[in-house]
């Protein structure tokens, strides 16, 4: 039964720990390394701008090489599944979308970008066997667009990227002026 699970399993923890200490580490280095460049002495007006960060960087480091030490003693019993390929699957068709969903507002605008994001999911949720019809993905879509609208730039006053669409109806408003 064990061996079932083993094989449906995508990564061990261990190799996640691993990966992680390593990762830490590398940041511990890249930011005692841009340390030395700002300065990590004692100056006559103080610590230079560097000496905090590299200790904390020497902190983050140390405590890295610890992780992997410990995972190197611990290698065994951290043999275990971190995830497995069917929730690694979902978990991906979550970042996926968000991922298309983050690259596309600089070409279409946050607005429409936040509309079809909103409109897959309902959509595929109603593949899933919720019972959303195409007028309520339509209504939910374009009523969350039009609420971040009215809330981000008529009442607070902060607008947002509406992305080439909003540049064009903004001059298809100033041309009929």
């Amino acid at each position: 039964m064990a061996h079932s699970s083993h094989s449906s399993s995508l990564v061990c923890t261990r190799w996640v720990e691993l990966g992680l200490a390593l990762f830490t580490l590398l940041i511990g280095a890249v930011v005692m390394s841009g340390s030395v460049e700002q300065g990590i002495g004692w100056g006559d007006a103080g610590p230079e701008p560097g000496y905090f960060p590299f200790y904390i960087g020497l902190l983050l480091a140390t405590a890295s090489l610890a992780n992997g030490v410990l995972t190197l003693i611990r290698w065994k019993p951290l043999s275990t599944s971190f995830v497995s390929r069917g929730a690694f699957r979902q978990v991906l068709s979550v970042f996926i979308p968000i991922a298309l969903f983050v690259c596309a507002m600089p070409f279409s605008g946050i607005y429409v970008a936040s509309a079809v994001f909103i409109a897959w999911f309902m959509w595929r949720d109603k593949v899933r066997a919720k019972p959303y019809g195409k007028p309520m993905i339509v209504a939910v879509s374009v009523g969350a667009v039009l609420a971040s609208y009215l809330i981000f730039d008529l009442w607070f006053k902060v607008p947002l990227d509406a992305g080439p669409m909003g540049d064009w109806i903004a001059m298809a408003g100033r041309s009929l002026k």
